[in-house]
């Protein structure tokens, strides 16, 4: 419910300005005309982006059961599921679609954060703008994309503050403030309001690095819960209930807990200048963003050199600490799509016999085709000596020929972030791939459209009639 205005009226007085509060006064009273165009244009781009890749996402086959289950948590028709449009709470539409949306490893990323923070974010805000259009207070498109753009500073200044290795899965961990911040300002949360309800997201810290470890399904499912707990945050702060006043740099907050190894300060700093909307990356292929460098390294050989999968010796990928860690897995014999879109090998392989990868390289056939695990077999993965925990590059691709000829190809800035921006035509390629078996083929051009009108829309929950079948 949002606030009324005898509660939101002389709230924020007398507050000690902390990190915390810094953080939430930029969420909350930033006004919309100070978010300069590149921000808004960006996140037209990657509204797009994150609606095309949760409607895919829908295909995975775990959701329906995943349905049943999120169902079963309550009754309620607030918000819709993207693809189908079937009705849920608000908090379990939320859920289901940031679900969605990680489930084929698609969605966008900030690189120096390590966050999906479009996921939940763009979940939480969606869900409950419908829920106040149902109510009668319809949320108009320039207040939801304000609330998107700064519930993702939010989220990405705290996850880019991390130096040392990922010990929580970040992604979950630092995105659930995302969407507890774009609830907030949705709500119209007084200052007070909204530091008792980011206190409430301790307790639903969301993300173990065992998912990621292990390739298993519960990463989306993580994604999920982020998305769902800046709802249920949002409710309880709402309803007078507060958590820990220091809950991001507490001697047990956030920081502590899950990025002991921080600095805070430069997100600080930059706040009202840098904005983090502008530094998302694209994700062109459905693998794991630290996979994307070695994808593009061996696309350009290729290109450059006229090769293919018959002329390959050998592959040697210089990796940094991050890569080792989270794509740097061996290839199995009874892989599955999950773990072999964080598996490097892999989605090397498949580049080099199909050129590229893309959904349907996920398949079950292609997942036991002997062809990929000889070739998968051949590629090697060395530390490159990088000593930054969280960086994403520099990668170098080095392919050994048949006849002994090595090529090498360095990646300072993979397809798709803000350094080498994926083209146009190439976004809207991804959106109707997405769509393709989901939604009408002319789908894809009603969204763009929506989605380009939207800081003049009297109703964002317009959105989701295009978001289903």
């Amino acid at each position: 419910m949002v606030l009324d205005a005898a509660r939101r009226t002389g709230s924020m007085e007398g507050m000690t300005d902390t990190a915390e509060t810094t953080l939430l006064r930029h969420v909350l009273e930033t006004p919309e005309a100070a978010i300069p165009e590149a921000a808004q244009d960006a996140a037209r781009v990657f509204l797009l982006d994150g609606l095309a890749v949760g409607v895919a996402g829908m295909a995975h086959a775990v959701r329906a059961g995943l349905l049943v289950a999120a169902r079963g948590w309550g009754a309620g028709e607030e918000a819709r599921l993207w693809g189908d449009g079937a009705l849920l709470p608000a908090s379990q539409a939320a859920f289901m679609n940031a679900f969605q949306a990680h489930a084929l490893e698609f969605d966008a990323i900030h690189e120096a954060a390590v966050v999906h923070a479009m996921t939940p974010t763009l979940s939480a805000a969606l869900a409950e703008s419908e829920r106040q259009s149902r109510q009668g207070r319809p949320v108009s498109g320039a207040r939801f994309m304000a609330a998107v753009i700064l519930g993702l500073d939010l989220a990405c200044t705290i996850g880019a503050a991390a130096r040392g290795p990922m010990r929580f899965f970040r992604p979950a961990t630092a995105g659930m403030f995302g969407a507890y911040g774009a609830v907030a300002r949705l709500r119209g949360f007084d200052l007070a309001t909204a530091s008792a309800g980011a206190g409430l997201l301790l307790g639903q810290i969301p993300g173990t690095m065992q998912a990621h470890s292990e390739g298993s399904m519960a990463l989306p499912v993580q994604m999920g819960f982020a998305a769902m707990a800046g709802l249920r945050a949002a409710d309880m702060a709402a309803a007078g209930t507060a958590g820990p006043e220091q809950w991001l740099t507490g001697s047990f907050g956030f920081l502590k807990l899950t990025e002991p190894e921080h600095d805070l300060a430069p997100g600080l700093a930059a706040l009202g200048s840098t904005w983090q909307m502008t530094r998302l990356a694209h994700k062109p292929f459905p693998s794991g963003r630290l996979t994307h460098p070695a994808i593009d390294g061996v696309q350009r050989l290729m290109a450059a050199h006229g090769i293919g999968a018959e002329d390959v010796a050998a592959v040697r990928l210089y990796l940094p600490p991050l890569a080792m860690r989270l794509v740097g897995r061996p290839i199995k014999p009874d892989l599955t799509g999950n773990y072999a879109r964080l598996c490097l090998p892999y989605v090397v392989a498949r580049t080099l016999l199909s050129g590229s990868v893309g959904l349907g390289d996920f398949s079950d056939a292609l997942l036991r085709d002997g062809p990929t695990h000889a070739l998968a077999a051949r590629v090697a993965l060395l530390d490159d000596g990088t000593t930054d925990e969280n960086a994403v590059v520099p990668q170098r691709v080095e392919i050994e020929l048949q006849g002994g000829t090595k090529l090498n190809q360095r990646v300072d800035a993979a397809l798709g972030s803000p350094e080498n921006p994926l083209p146009r035509a190439a976004q809207i390629a991804k959106v109707e791939a997405c769509f393709a078996g989901i939604l009408p083929e002319n789908r894809a051009d009603s969204l763009i459209r929506a989605i380009e009108a939207l800081p003049a829309a009297p109703d964002t929950a317009a959105l989701g009639t295009l978001l289903q079948a």
